[in-house]
């Protein structure tokens, strides 16, 4: 009977003392315009991820169009081979 006795004082004594650094531990929860303001942060850096990537698909394509357009413009044309004149195989000058 002592030692129950004696368990529940230390216990009783204890508990206490270890509750303030569990409690500590735990974060407080957040308010809700603490929640929107987190979820409207995070819906902006969305955006902003994908504005970044729509402007880089925009700046490769504006190159490639660059590269066709110099392609086409610097490429020699197809020019048809020229009849000699004068004397061909078969024929007499």
């Amino acid at each position: 009977m002592r030692f129950m006795v004696a368990v529940a004082i230390v216990s009783s004594l204890s508990l206490p003392l270890a509750m303030p650094v569990g409690a500590q531990t735990r974060l407080p929860r957040t308010s809700p315009a603490e929640q929107s303001t987190d979820q409207i942060n995070r819906r902006i850096q969305q955006d902003q991820q994908i504005l970044g990537v729509e402007q880089d698909v925009q700046s490769k394509s504006n190159q490639i169009r660059q590269n066709i357009d110099r392609d086409r413009l610097f490429t020699p044309r197809y020019v048809p081979p020229m009849p000699r004149t004068g004397c061909g195989p078969g024929r007499g000058c």
